[in-house]
């Protein structure tokens, strides 16, 4: 405590060092931004009081709701009172209620979020306009931002929650819960540790209920109460957030919840009035009723809406008005088709929306529901119910159990009010549920008929969809036949009984009110029946004695004889004469000379023209009776005939099929069928020898009926050119005269192209489709045999198409597939690949090996194996050498033919690739790009371009896949394409070195084979050697100029890794330089080396070289001369300044070398500049000795300071006076001389010695 106290008291010492409204600091924690509040000293004592300061302290985050002094007092919190452990645990509980582990900004706060706080209860917040709350507490000032985490000040202190049962207690609406969960001995239960979520009924919530706890004081009554008051509970947290329409969960007696989200949320039958109240161990929802426990909470539309898979039925109840029926008290069996059963039998509700729809939904629905239970243990074969709108149900029980011609997939599911059995189609009313085969079974009177069927296999046939007319032969016709059905057991006697049964069934309803005298009929075995109207209908030599029974897939008429297969007595003419409407057609056949073709055994199939047809076309048979006529007149009939039977339900969209003239029909397949542009008003009419279809128009022969969109689109493969066509609004221009040519892409092509029609369907999308497809027609005929190799044709959107001619051809990179489909209005050719606008289709090898001079140059690409890289996307630049080039150069192919051989041709065509596209307006003086072998190209720009050496002859060929840039030479790969005055030129820093050279008539010698080292002194560097070339523009002039620039090139290839330090190396000038690791020459530093050239290296250096004198001893010469009157004056002085000077360094010197106890270490390049380190100087007396003069002295010389060498680590000597003595000797010969970083001029003797130039003279260093 006296810790805690002391803590306190120096928090307290700083809080009351801030204003009282200090703001924010972000740098600082939890604690101390509250200390620096000034509202916050009760929240701050108590953290401290409770220790848990350094948690708050620690890194965090968290997210603090901190009440207020005043909430502190509101509440009566006294920290005096919190003396034992026990109180401090209760305060720590209530302190930790008011921290979130992790950052919970006011922009995260949403209305009804609950939160868990650090001590492990909950909170919960509401969000109303401005005002957010957090529990009983409104937040007064949000997002006070601290080092670890964010405070939000609130006007009230958050007192950690109870148990449910006590939370409960406290509402003052919830007295008649509480008491009856002690009354059920649940007490216990609900304040364990849960969680549990308890939908709690109100006061008026019981009182509604008529429930009498004193009448539930009984061992019954507990047990009773209990599993009601368990019903109200989940074990398990429910907050409302979580709950969803149609949730169902588990409560703690066992029974289900069924929850519904609309307008409000409810659980069974009653509305939450209030949710997520927190509690200890729990959530509680307020609810205004109490459930009564149940297997079965929802009622039949509910269940229904609640599967998932009854939406479109439940839509339609409320539709139709139903709703409040189905959810009467009942009991109803719903035959429940699913959402799945709907969108088969294509019901749109929409479109019932109508006062008749509704009436026609409400019959629809009602015949799925039938007033009382029906389980599925109640149903059996046979069995028929009634349905509310009074129509019959069949049942069958066969394995499964099927109603009408549903199965019953899910059965028994039960409901509040009644029993689901979910089906899998959509029940249609009517009066006759059975199928042909289960109506006779149920007369009675049809058990041989019913028995022939299942033996010859048909029974999966009559209950087919139908609809069917089956002419029913009695028990007694089958006696009266002698039909056995046992001899016919055998595959012979099936196939028999097969035929005979199919001899009694037409395809299709044929009532008793459609017989007409001269009708017929085919049946399903392929042969027809013939009718007779007279006293009673006949069809063939049966009478029908009971007509129209009506089945769901057709009709029955119950006949007294087993009808035997025939072939029907009326042939094509026959059959065209009884109709009424064939008249002219009938007379036509005849003049033409046809009868006796079209009463032949066929089998044929005509489309014949009515009467109106034959007057809509202006055919006068008249005129049409002579030999010319009679010829065209038969071309015109034939043209209907096919040679075979081609039934309705042959016939698809895009069939087509020859007619006896040998010329195509086409058929469309839509609202109605169509031949050629012929409606098909009536189909199959079945005859003796073959099938008629009448049409409304008379058919005019053509080898090519249909136009090029409709020929597409019967292709098969065309389906997205065509809808793209359609899309683009280009229909109708396909469909024009033409002729056109049209390169097809395939279906395939459109998916292999990711060609997104929907993502087109914009006005841009359009203009762009339009464009795409017009790319793929020319306007004219273009048969194949039209197009040659590298032939080109313009497309209708102004851009070039290209051709290739091998094995197969190719537009553009598309295959053609099939070539030379004509159609009415011109050619389709199919391709297999969608071909873009371009402006260049061609690639870069296909483009080379269309222009004719350069067969050498595709040779070599695919000798070399690039083809396939030379057709990559690019974009590449290829300069291209013509053939002539190719000969020029001396390349043999088949000399290459190779593996190293290929390799040295990939080298070099690679060398002509750039993998970018480099157009002719891109290239400029000097530029450089790298080809894909790696190695550079060196671009020329003057009268005309050149790359490397050759000439560009023709510039900018575009390819689909780069460019074309022709050139007249082959290029030789090099890593250095510009010789040494070229790359020099290009440098940018070199312009008066090649004016130099240029002026020297050095040019030509530098642009030699070489191997030149040139070292290239820079502009920079010319400029501060103040070389004039205007005043070296004479013969002397150049001859110095000569001399100077030959002093910087070196007769052979020297790189920076070959210098070594001191080394001399020959100019062309005849003299020495001599090379340092600096590195440098001659004192002047190598600032960038090995610039490599066609014909030797450049080394930039930054000084201009100057020629050394052509004898040592010019100095020497100079001062021998000083005794002179006119400069003895001025030379006595200057001497006498050097002695002074001279003897002040060397005392400076000195007085160093003596106040230093170790020798001084020589100075890195970073201190001094220099490559090579110093040697120490020590600090030892020189003895001086004579010198070897040069020439003799005439004066003693003064005392001067020597430089240090910069070649050998020798040491220093300190500065003597040296004393000149005359002598005569050999004058020693100069081994290399150089000038040091520092300016000294150095030379190397014969003799072994070392000479530094002072100025004045050469004087030998020690």
């Amino acid at each position: 405590m006296r810790k805690i106290a002391v803590y306190l008291m120096l928090t307290l010492l700083v809080a009351s060092s801030l204003p009282l409204n200090a703001s924010a600091d972000e740098t600082q924690d939890i604690p101390a931004n509250a200390a620096a509040t000034g509202v916050h000293d009760s929240l701050v004592a108590a953290l401290a009081h409770a220790g848990l300061v350094a948690t708050l302290q620690g890194t965090g985050p968290f997210t603090v709701f901190a009440p207020t002094d005043q909430a502190f007092t509101d509440a009566g919190i006294d920290l005096a009172d919190f003396d034992t452990p026990e109180e401090n645990e209760t305060l720590s509980d209530i302190l930790l209620h008011h921290v979130v582990s992790g950052e919970v900004p006011a922009s995260a706060v949403t209305d009804g979020m609950l939160a868990t706080m650090v001590n492990g209860d909950k909170v919960k917040f509401g969000v109303s306009g401005s005002t957010v709350t957090v529990g009983t507490a409104t937040v007064t000032t949000a997002d006070v931002l601290a080092s670890n985490g964010i405070i939000h000040v609130i006007d009230t202190v958050l007192m950690p929650p109870v148990d449910i049962p006590a939370t409960a207690q406290t509402t003052g609406i919830h007295n008649s819960l509480v008491a009856a969960v002690i009354q059920a001995d649940l007490l216990a239960t609900l304040q364990g540790p849960g969680p549990f979520t308890v939908f709690a009924p109100t006061d008026q919530a019981f009182a509604d209920a008529g429930i009498d706890l004193g009448a539930l004081d009984t061992p019954e009554g507990k047990a009773t109460l209990s599993d009601l008051l368990l019903y109200h509970v989940v074990s398990a947290e429910v907050p409302a957030k979580d709950v969803t329409d149609c949730m169902s969960a588990d409560a703690a007696n066992g029974q289900p919840l069924s929850f519904t989200v609309g307008d409000s949320v409810m659980v069974n039958d009653a509305v939450v009035v209030a949710t997520d109240v927190v509690t200890k161990n729990g959530l509680i929802h307020v609810i205004d009723k109490v459930l009564t426990p149940s297997d079965t909470p929802n009622d039949i539309p509910r269940t229904a809406q609640c599967t998932g898979i009854h939406d479109s039925l439940v839509a339609g109840v409320i539709q139709a008005e139903l709703l409040e029926t189905l959810q009467g008290t009942g009991p109803f069996t719903v035959f429940a088709p699913t959402d799945q059963a709907f969108a088969d039998a294509g019901i749109d509700l929409a479109a019932l929306d109508t006062p008749e729809g509704k009436a026609a939904l409400t019959d629809i629905l009602l015949y799925h529901v039938v007033s009382g239970e029906v389980p599925a243990s109640a149903v059996t074969d046979c069995m028929s119910a009634n349905a509310v709108n009074g129509q019959p149900l069949a049942f069958t029980v066969d394995g499964g159990v099927m109603v009408n011609d549903a199965t019953v997939s899910i059965a028994d599911v039960n409901t509040s009010n009644g029993v689901i059995h979910v089906i899998d189609t959509v029940l249609t009313p009517t009066d006759s549920p059975n199928d042909i085969p289960r109506t006779a079974q149920c007369t009675g009177i049809h058990n041989s008929l019913v028995s022939a069927v299942v033996q010859a296999e048909l029974l999966e046939t009559l209950q087919g969809a139908g609809p069917f007319t089956l002419f029913a032969p009695t028990d007694q016709a089958f006696a009266d036949a002698g039909i056995d059905l046992a001899a016919l057991d055998t595959p012979e006697g099936k196939a028999a009984l097969t035929d005979i049964l199919l001899y009694h069934v037409v395809a299709g309803e044929v009532p008793s009110s459609a017989v007409s005298e001269c009708l017929t009929a085919t049946t399903v075995n392929g042969n027809p029946i013939s009718f007779t109207v007279g006293d009673g209908v006949m069809v063939n030599d049966a009478t029908v004695t009971l007509a129209d029974v009506n089945t769901s897939n057709g009709v029955i008429h119950v006949i007294d004889t087993v009808l035997t297969p025939t072939s029907t007595p009326n042939d094509i003419p026959r059959t065209a004469q009884c109709t009424g409407i064939h008249n002219s057609l009938v007379a036509g056949v005849i003049q033409a000379g046809l009868l006796p073709t079209l009463q032949t055994d066929g089998p044929f199939t005509v489309f014949a023209p009515t009467d109106q047809a034959f007057a809509d076309a202006g055919i006068v048979l008249a005129d049409l009776d002579t030999p010319e006529g009679q010829t065209a007149l038969s071309d015109i009939l034939l043209y209907h005939v096919i040679e075979g039977e081609v039934p309705a339900s042959a016939v698809t969209d895009c069939l087509s099929a020859n007619t006896v003239n040998g010329n195509p029909l086409s058929f469309t397949v839509g609202d109605s069928v169509m031949v050629n542009g012929a409606t098909v008003t009536a189909t199959d009419v079945a005859t003796s020898n073959g099938i008629i279809h009448v049409i409304d128009k008379v058919l005019t022969p053509t080898a090519t009926p249909n136009n090029i969109p409709r020929t597409a689109q019967c292709t098969g493969v065309h389906d997205s050119l065509v809808s793209a066509v359609i899309q683009a609004e280009l229909l109708e221009t396909l469909q024009g005269d033409g002729p056109f040519t049209l390169f097809a892409p395939t279906d395939q092509a459109f998916a292999d192209a990711g060609i997104d029609l929907a993502a087109l369907d914009t006005p841009e999308g359009k203009t762009a489709l339009t464009d795409i497809l017009l790319y793929h027609v020319v306007s004219s005929a273009v048969p194949a045999s039209a197009v040659t190799e590298c032939m080109t044709a313009t497309a209708v959107n102004g851009q070039p198409l290209s051709f290739t001619v091998g094995d197969s051809v190719m537009v553009n990179g598309a295959t053609v597939t099939a070539a030379d489909v004509n159609t009415s209005n011109g050619i389709i050719h199919v391709i297999d690949a969608v071909l873009t606008p371009s402006d260049a289709p061609n690639d870069i090898p296909r483009t080379a090996q269309c222009t004719g001079i350069h067969d050498s140059l595709v040779a070599a690409v695919i000798q070399a194996e690039l083809l396939e890289t030379l057709q990559g996307e690019g974009p590449f630049t290829l300069f291209a050498p013509t053939d002539q080039a190719f000969a020029d150069a001396g390349i043999d192919l088949a000399a290459l033919d190779t593996p190293e051989g290929k390799t040295a041709l990939t080298d070099i065509l690679l060398y002509h690739v750039v993998p970018a596209a480099v157009p002719a307006s891109a290239v400029t003086e000097c530029m450089t790009a790298t080809a894909v072998n790696g190695q550079p190209l060196s671009f020329t720009v003057g009268d005309s371009v050149m790359v490397n050496g050759a000439t560009v002859t023709a510039a900018d060929v575009n390819t689909s896949n780069g460019i074309i840039h022709v050139i007249d030479a082959v290029l030789t790969p090099s890593d250095a394409p510009n010789d040494i005055p070229r790359t020099a030129q290009c440098t940018g820093i070199h312009d008066s070195l090649v004016a130099a050279v240029i002026q020297a008539e050095l040019l030509e010698t530098l642009q030699g084979e070489g191997p030149f080292t040139l070292f290239a002194p820079t502009d920079q560097a010319f400029a501060d050697a103040g070389i004039d070339l205007a005043a070296l523009n004479t013969p002397e002039g150049k001859a110095t100029l000569t001399d100077i620039l030959l002093h910087h090139v070196h007769a052979g290839s020297v790189q920076a890794s070959d210098i070594t330090e001191g080394m001399m190396l020959q100019m062309v000038n005849g003299d020495n330089a001599t090379l340092s690791l600096t590195p440098g020459i001659n004192g002047a530093n190598i600032t960038l080396a090995d610039v490599a050239t066609s014909n030797g290296i450049i080394h930039v250096i930054d000084t201009v070289l100057m020629p050394p004198a052509d004898a040592v001893d010019d100095s020497s010469d100079a001062t021998s001369g000083a005794s002179d009157d006119d400069e003895g004056g001025w030379l006595t002085i200057l001497l006498v300044v050097l002695v002074v000077l001279g003897g002040g360094v060397g005392a400076v010197l000195f007085m160093r070398s003596r106040g230093d106890d170790e020798p001084e270490q020589a100075m890195t390049i970073g201190q001094a500049g220099m490559i090579t380190q110093l040697t120490p100087v020590q600090a030892t007396p020189y003895t001086p000795e004579p010198t070897t003069a040069y020439a003799t002295q005439a004066v003693q010389q003064p005392q001067v300071v020597q430089p240090v060498a910069q070649v050998q680590t020798q040491p220093v000597q300190p500065i003597q006076t040296v004393e000149v003595i005359p002598a005569v000797v050999a004058e020693p010969t100069v081994l290399r001389q150089w000038t040091d970083g520092s300016g000294y001029t150095w030379r190397a003797m014969d003799d072994g010695n070392t000479y530094w130039w002072t100025g004045t003279e050469w004087q030998k260093y020690a």
